[in-house]
């Protein structure tokens, strides 16, 4: 039996501008209705009717299309009965936040350090910010209530690496941004390996001189090795003595480390030969 059309489903969405968005309208009734569109869809977004009861309004929105003030057009859905549905639908378009400072930051352990995160507002502009991840002991993570966000604080003693969290931008409709962010904590070096070794003459020997600090070290040494040892920097923080030494006797060395913070480590090292 004929019934006349009529609309089931959702009168209002939410689009993102720079995504594919889509959503459906339906209608009941028999025959199945006619679907017709009138009004201003935003840039990018079209409707489609689909010729068995339902239409399609899909597509990208294009940049600039973002605002508070929704699209509002009719659509009308006709199947040859007397009486024509009609319903006034609403499309919002959403512009997510977006983070626009760089991606790093760099302190150093025991000085004060501070790096403020902004965003664009987006549309709705409510913007939040957050942070997931380990930061350093001594640094946090403070959001504002504007779309900015600090990191501060003073990294303490021995927290010298790259430490990497996520931040996420989100505006009052839910649309999120997010972005991998590095903190890199810089920390002058020292030597933790001793100030010694012994070798044998015609033996081969080894000793690695090992660092802490951050970025990576390099070792350098000043002084006379003996005939068939050398000291080799590894690039990773550490650097290794080694060698068949041809001559006995006592070798004072001073080894430097510099990893670009300030101070450098010196060393008075004391290679002997038997």
């Amino acid at each position: 039996m004929p019934r006349p059309a009529a609309f089931v489903g959702p009168t209002a969405v939410v689009f993102t501008t720079g995504q594919v968005n889509s959503v459906t309208i339906a209608t009941t009734g028999f025959p199945a209705a006619a679907l017709t569109e009138s009004g201003t869809l935003p840039g990018g977004v079209t409707f489609i009717a689909n010729g068995n009861g339902t239409a399609t309004i899909s597509g990208t929105p294009a940049a600039g299309t973002a605002g508070l003030v929704p699209y509002s057009f009719t659509i009308t859905a006709s199947n040859g009965i007397a009486l024509t549905a009609t319903e006034t639908f609403k499309l919002t378009i959403d512009q997510p936040p977006v983070i626009t400072r760089a991606n790093n930051a760099t302190f150093t352990v025991g000085k004060a350090g501070s790096f403020t995160i902004t965003t664009t507002a987006g549309l709705p502009k409510t913007t939040t910010l957050s942070a997931s991840g380990k930061l350093p002991s001594g640094v946090s993570f403070t959001a504002g209530s504007n779309g900015t966000a600090t990191l501060h604080g003073t990294p303490a003693a021995g927290t010298g690496d790259s430490y990497t969290i996520t931040l996420t931008a989100g505006n009052a409709t839910g649309s999120q941004t997010t972005q991998t962010f590095t903190l890199n904590v810089d920390q002058a070096p020292t030597i933790t390996s001793a100030a010694g070794a012994t070798f044998t003459v015609g033996q081969v020997g080894s000793f690695t001189v090992t660092t802490k600090g951050f970025p990576a070290a390099t070792i350098t040494e000043s002084g006379t090795l003996p005939s068939g040892v050398t000291l080799v920097n590894k690039g990773n923080g550490t650097a290794i003595l080694s060698g068949k030494p041809t001559v006995k006797g006592s070798f004072p060395l001073t080894i430097l480390v510099s990893d670009g913070v300030l101070p450098e480590a010196l060393q008075l090292f004391d290679l002997t030969v038997e």
